[in-house]
């Protein structure tokens, strides 16, 4: 057992607690959450005092891990089109790196406090380390093809890997890749699949104007992109709306839905999908935001929506760390308007709820497991992020 204080504990679904004790059983299970003059506080010689907050451990929402290896390797600022084809061209370099990159990599998001991952999948190239791992991992194996004649093909591709996954005892749903890249047909495959593969659906939104310009007028950057990849764009006729508008119907209702990115959503179509679709969750990469297309995501106008957001880190290919509290720091330094509570609070239960972990991640509740991490030398809710560091504890 062991006894934890700091200047704050961020329980994270009630206010914070000042000189709070936080119980800590085996396993780093939740005993109990005191206040510094509750009876049963222990002997002050049995607790482990720390200067700034405790919170429970973060939440990825979003990232890549089988892109580990390509850390370095694409230009930044050309842009998403730009980035998919450095991705495309390159991702087979430093193969024989893969997979100690992948294991890297999450070791660096544990000691970076991050508890448990959504992570984009195309292949089983991270089921080893998964497997292996401290951290909580749910798969989304990513399926995509834009080209009808090959939908079946792709998806049973997707089916093969996240059965890979699922019969070694993890959790795995097929997603769609992107708008401008799933056909119809592929979209009513990924949704019969839910049977078979309950849970959370991803999908990369609107990270680009010319994703948008794509579903307006059928011409763009995106567009041009795919047929260099021999995609067959004879058929599709443009659709004369956005491509959140042309998507969200094709995702199923029932299951949450983590739309990544979102950097060109505009106010009203925030409103109406979380209109249409009360299971949907917005997740901020804004690291990844300025590596790609150096811009950040208007985090504040989503919460004034009344948006469910959540962070993600992306991959080591689109930023330079994997840390959700950077990605918090960074959003922050753009919006110095959103508080501390607001932030950790995206970085943690948000998106444990958008990962559907949040009996057992993402707050400090009786019987969780959520893991402990100290932010070192916050003691108040008004504090500069920029100079604070994560230390985890359990």
């Amino acid at each position: 057992m062991r006894f934890l204080s700091a200047d704050l504990i961020f329980p994270i679904e009630t206010q914070p607690i000042p000189n709070g004790i936080l119980v800590v059983g085996p396993q780093g299970k939740i005993i109990d959450i005191l206040t510094e003059n509750d009876e049963n506080a222990p002997d002050s010689g049995k607790v482990e005092t720390f200067k700034g907050a405790l919170c429970p451990g973060f939440i990825n929402a979003h990232c890549h891990l089988e892109l580990s290896h390509m850390k370095g390797l694409v230009p930044e600022r050309t842009g998403l089109p730009s980035f998919i084809m450095q991705i495309v061209s390159r991702r087979h370099e430093n193969a024989e790196q893969k997979m100690e990159a992948i294991r890297l990599a999450d070791e660096e998001m544990w000691a970076n406090g991050i508890e448990a991952v959504g992570d984009i999948c195309n292949t089983a190239d991270t089921l080893e380390s998964k497997l292996n791992s401290r951290l909580r991992y749910h798969s989304f194996v990513e399926v995509f093809s834009f080209d009808s004649s090959k939908a079946q093909a792709v998806l049973t591709e997707g089916i093969r890997v996240a059965k890979t996954y699922t019969e070694n005892g993890l959790t795995a749903t097929v997603v769609p890749h992107a708008p401008y890249s799933v056909s119809e047909e592929l979209f009513d495959g990924i949704r019969q699949q839910q049977a078979k593969f309950p849970g959370t659906i991803s999908i990369h939104n609107q990270e680009t104007e010319s994703e948008n310009e794509m579903f307006r007028s059928g011409s763009g950057e995106l567009v041009e992109l795919f047929k260099k990849f021999g995609e067959d764009f004879s058929s599709f006729e443009p659709k004369f709306k956005s491509s959140l508008n042309y998507h969200l119907n094709q995702l199923p209702k029932q299951v949450n839905s983590i739309l990544v990115h979102n950097t060109m959503t505009r106010r009203e179509e925030f409103e109406e999908a979380n209109e249409q679709n009360e299971n949907l969750f917005w997740c901020a990469c804004p690291n990844a935001n300025m590596y790609i297309e150096n811009r950040i995501p208007n985090v504040p106008m989503w919460l004034e929506t009344q948006s469910r957001v959540c962070v993600g880190t992306d991959s080591l290919a689109s930023n330079h760390q994997l840390s959700v509290f950077d990605e918090l720091k960074l959003i922050q330094e753009h919006h110095q308007s959103l508080g501390v509570q607001q932030l950790v609070k995206m970085g943690t239960i948000n998106g444990a709820k958008a990962l559907g972990m949040e009996n057992e991640k993402g707050s400090f509740r009786k019987g969780k497991l959520p893991g402990v991490v100290l932010l070192k030398n916050l003691d108040s809710l008004s504090t500069d992020l920029s100079q604070i560091s994560v230390q985890r504890i359990v």
